[in-house]
């Protein structure tokens, strides 16, 4: 494929997923602190290669927001599968806990007071 087809496959993936997320009702907050923290990944990834010398390419740049937005993903799934074999095991409904927010509020918390504990 060229370069040109290759871009026009990678936004529309990533339009797509943002798309899905939106529609699903992933909270808007944390998608947003999520975004903050991969530009800051990102930005230190970039000053990380300039000194020490590796190459930075585009494509490394892509494989690594992708890579991580898709353990966030399956770090959500894997506490969804756990919360109902616990549900199958004990006849009990855990509450419905959206794992993107609670990480989001935890961050807010933690900005808001500056560090400290």
């Amino acid at each position: 494929m060229e370069e040109t087809t290759m871009k026009l496959v990678f936004n529309l993936f990533l339009t797509s997923g943002a798309v899905f997320m939106y529609s699903i009702g992933v909270d808007i907050d944390a998608m947003y602190y999520l975004s903050i923290l991969l530009v800051i990944d990102y930005a230190t990834g970039l000053m990380k290669a300039l000194r020490v010398g590796e190459s930075i390419t585009s494509h490394k740049m892509k494989y690594g927001v992708v890579s991580k937005l898709s353990i966030v993903i399956i770090l959500s799934e894997l506490y969804s599968i756990i919360g109902n074999i616990y549900s199958i095991r004990t006849r009990e409904q855990l509450p419905e806990m959206e794992v993107l927010s609670i990480i989001a509020s935890k961050i807010r918390d933690f900005m808001i007071r500056g560090g400290r504990s």
